[in-house]
């Protein structure tokens, strides 16, 4: 529901969303605006506005489903291995299940338990399916319930280094799992950033990972899934940033000479939500730079941006013109989505009606949308 792999998001945001006035003229960055979108600074480079197309190209690889016998080089640990199972699937038929005990009344206290499984990928790997430069490497986790630390915990290591936290786990992935749904991470392997052509990625599944003498009695996720791992090339600077469109009940933006319109009337219930999604594949991160002209007023309606469906800001007001924006945006897989977003609250009726009416036509205009990503 939030685009691509990333994931939903399309409940009401966890604090309400405020106006955005336009800053103070002593406080805006110098050449702010269009002209500001179109040149990216020393160091990084700039994927600019594409067109509205009915579906995003998928510039990634699948390396492994597990429906066959696997042509990667995988290494499971001895005591609880991975292994395949038909329970769960993203896709296809199959997909790996950790190995630990299924439930969290079988943990040992005052021992730590661990799943682990080591993927070696060398830089042959990386030509075939993306470039010699890197890649990003994506995959697919669904637990049976949210993760819960200290009872278990989630993480993956990247030639011995953290590049996916449990606490990254944790706030990404909770919500999701308990909606029974997939959960979508990457890690970026940065070829030029290694002392070694080898790049061992190992995912680390652990109950009672402090090995703690007394756990806390609450529910936590043992049984847990992987599947759909791929490897796709870093957004390169002659790309371009295309745009697909979907959203409740067949409510869409339109593309008007370059500007992207969504508007309340076009959700045709109480509430809905009309999403625009565009995909970038960094190796640092970098910036996401447009331009806004609302018309909406909170709780009626507003535009919400989330990064692989978890919401990084919301706005409502009323424009005069287009203002400029921007915010700072992750390395790896991104799944970037404006959201206009009628009754996020989801509110009844009656309470609506005692709000009044609004003094906005329930409309959001996003143009020069643009991504600076770094080298």
């Amino acid at each position: 529901d939030g685009g691509g792999g990333g994931g939903g998001g399309s409940g009401p945001s966890p604090t309400p969303p405020t106006p955005r006035p336009p800053p103070p003229k002593d406080e805006e960055e110098e050449d702010d605006g269009g002209d500001d979108i179109q040149e990216a600074s020393a160091g990084s480079y700039t994927i600019t506005q594409g067109s509205l197309v009915p579906s995003l190209k998928d510039t990634s690889t699948q390396i492994d489903g597990f429906e066959k016998a696997s042509k990667l080089n995988w290494e499971f640990s001895k005591t609880y291995p991975w292994k395949v199972t038909n329970d769960v699937s993203y896709e296809g038929k199959s997909s790996l299940m950790s190995g630990l005990p299924p439930s969290s009344a079988n943990v040992v206290v005052g021992k730590s338990l661990y799943s682990n499984m080591t993927l070696s990928l060398d830089n042959q790997d990386l030509i075939q399916a993306a470039n010699k430069n890197g890649a990003v490497l994506s995959f697919q986790v669904k637990a049976t319930e949210a993760l819960s630390w200290p009872i278990s915990a989630f993480m993956v290591t990247l030639n011995d280094k953290i590049v996916l936290s449990p606490s990254d786990v944790e706030s990404s992935a909770s919500l999701m799992w308990e909606e029974n749904e997939w959960a979508e991470f990457s890690v970026v392997i940065d070829a030029g950033d290694s002392s070694s052509a080898n790049y061992d990625i190992k995912f680390i599944h652990v109950a009672n990972p402090l090995g703690l003498n007394k756990l806390p009695d609450v529910p936590a996720a043992l049984k847990l899934y992987m599947d759909d791992v791929r490897l796709a090339p870093f957004t390169r600077k002659s790309d371009s940033l295309d745009m697909t469109t979907s959203g409740s009940n067949g409510a869409k933006w339109k593309e008007l000479s370059g500007v992207f319109v969504a508007s309340s009337e076009s959700v045709n219930q109480q509430n809905g939500h009309a999403d625009l999604t565009s995909i970038v594949y960094s190796k640092l991160g970098g910036r996401l730079k447009y331009e806004l002209k609302t018309s909406t007023q909170g709780p009626f309606d507003d535009l919400a941006i989330l990064f692989n469906g978890k919401l990084q800001d919301a706005q409502f007001g009323q424009s005069a013109e287009f203002e400029f924006v921007q915010m700072e945006i992750p390395r790896g897989k991104v799944v970037i989505t404006f959201r206009h977003r009628k009754n996020p609250g989801q509110l009844s009726a009656g309470t609506l009606d005692k709000l009044g009416t609004t003094k906005t036509d329930g409309t959001n205009r996003v143009k020069n949308i643009a991504c600076w990503l770094d080298r």
